[in-house]
């Protein structure tokens, strides 16, 4: 009996195939729910609510391609930033997306130390974008969007690094972790280091990054104000905006795939509170994710197959 090595290819596709079937696959029973709930949309605002949602991908393509200071393709870069919106479904936490990006940054040559500090760089920059709309969308829309709000006290933000530095401490009074991190997690800390720092001293390149994250978040913004409007809602773009960023950035932590269920949840919410009748805002919530979460699964597990067949990932 002849044994036969598994590739990395057939695991990459059976854990995919897995993660599809027991993520993605039951979601479908609630589709004829949410064609319902948007019947009554005035159609004639599809078409810009779906443009907005395929700029994302080339907002991704131009931020990724900023992350990295060796060239790659820009075709393949962006059918990547396709699938791993589709990878990102399957996966909670975008992780599925960020592994699928840096295998195909590999199988462009770039050492996996780099690969993985652009991927994490880019996921970074996308953090620090999103939180910087918010903050001028929020100061915008004014106080009345969510009647305001307040941080928690700092003694928590004191007490949660406190923690985090004791932790750290008892596990490098560990020897064997000691070593593991001496030996095994510093040399690629540094060669991951020097792929940022090689990014950092190049303007057009931390340009590009910047550029293509906020063209991600503003696309997203944009196709739920349209959908809002699809259904005669009268926010003001500033209000829907706050809204909007508030709730993604509160539904990323919820440990479901593309936060399925804590986003509509957070979002109907947040118009509802800010003045939008319930009556359009649930309707202009689901139509928001039917765009830009269930049309292009599709399209995302096409570009994932041709990622697969050129053997870019």
């Amino acid at each position: 009996m002849t044994l036969q090595r598994i590739s990395r290819k057939t695991v990459l596709t059976l854990v995919v195939l897995a993660g599809a079937a027991y993520f993605l696959l039951p979601q479908f029973a609630d589709l004829p729910g949410i064609v319902e709930q948007v019947k009554d949309a005035n159609w004639a605002w599809l078409p810009a609510v779906l443009m907005a949602s395929a700029v994302t991908y080339v907002g991704a393509t131009m931020s990724l391609g900023g992350a990295i200071v060796q060239r790659v393709p820009i075709g393949p870069l962006f059918v990547t930033q396709v699938g791993s919106a589709f990878a990102n479904k399957i996966t909670p936490a975008g992780i599925g997306g960020m592994a699928l990006n840096i295998r195909f940054l590999e199988k462009q040559g770039i050492d996996r130390p780099v690969a993985v500090s652009g991927v994490g760089m880019n996921t970074l920059a996308g953090f620090v974008g999103h939180m910087t709309l918010m903050l001028v969308f929020l100061l915008w829309s004014g106080r009345d969007t969510y009647g305001g709000f307040r941080l928690p006290h700092p003694t928590w933000f004191v007490l949660g690094a406190l923690i985090a530095v004791a932790l750290a401490g008892l596990a490098m009074a560990v020897r064997s972790t000691r070593r593991m991190v001496i030996d095994e997690l510093v040399p690629i800390l540094q060669r991951a280091g020097q792929g940022m720092g090689d990014v950092l001293r190049r303007p057009r390149k931390v340009a590009r990054l910047f550029a293509g994250t906020l063209v991600v978040t503003s696309s997203y913004l944009a196709s739920m104000y349209l959908s809002t409007r699809a259904f005669g809602g009268g926010l003001p773009f500033a209000t829907v905006g706050a809204v909007f960023l508030v709730g993604a950035a509160v539904a990323s932590a919820a440990p479901t795939p593309g936060g399925l269920g804590a986003m509509e949840a957070a979002l109907i919410a947040g118009l509802v509170a800010a003045g939008l009748d319930a009556a359009v805002a649930v309707p202009a919530v689901f139509l928001y994710r039917l765009c830009t979460f269930w049309f292009p699964v599709l399209p995302g597990w096409a570009s994932f197959l041709w990622l697969q067949r050129r053997e870019l990932i």
